[in-house]
């Protein structure tokens, strides 16, 4: 049992590892200030950068979801899986939209 413990928790530092990256990442693109043509790009990168944060969010809630099951609260694991399934559909909406927006700012431009 004192093996599976630590598998899991070799699992979960590489979660919160990528999550942290995520979360760098965002930020860096959040602080984009630099106005590429029109500032089209700039103000996409911010949009995305919501969403991308948001899910990096959700693996860290994910990461805790795993270490608790271990313990048997359902009520708990229930909030912290419908947490993270908002945190990722919000996130992936958030990128996909600001995607879509900021290409097809881009596009107006080239017409």
């Amino acid at each position: 049992m004192e093996g599976n413990k630590l598998f899991i928790i070799l699992i979960q530092t590489g979660a919160f590892i990528s999550a942290f990256a995520g979360i760098t990442a965002g930020i860096v693109m959040a602080n984009v200030t630099k106005k590429f043509g029109t500032g089209i790009l700039a103000s996409g990168f911010k949009s995305i950068a919501i969403g991308v944060i948001l899910i990096a969010l959700g693996i860290i809630t994910d990461a805790i979801q795993a270490y608790f099951q271990n313990y048997n609260n359902l009520t708990f694991i229930t909030i912290l899986i419908s947490v993270k399934e908002i945190l990722f559909v919000a996130g992936t909406y958030i990128i996909v939209i600001g995607s879509k927006k900021t290409g097809d700012k881009l596009e107006n431009l080239i017409k």
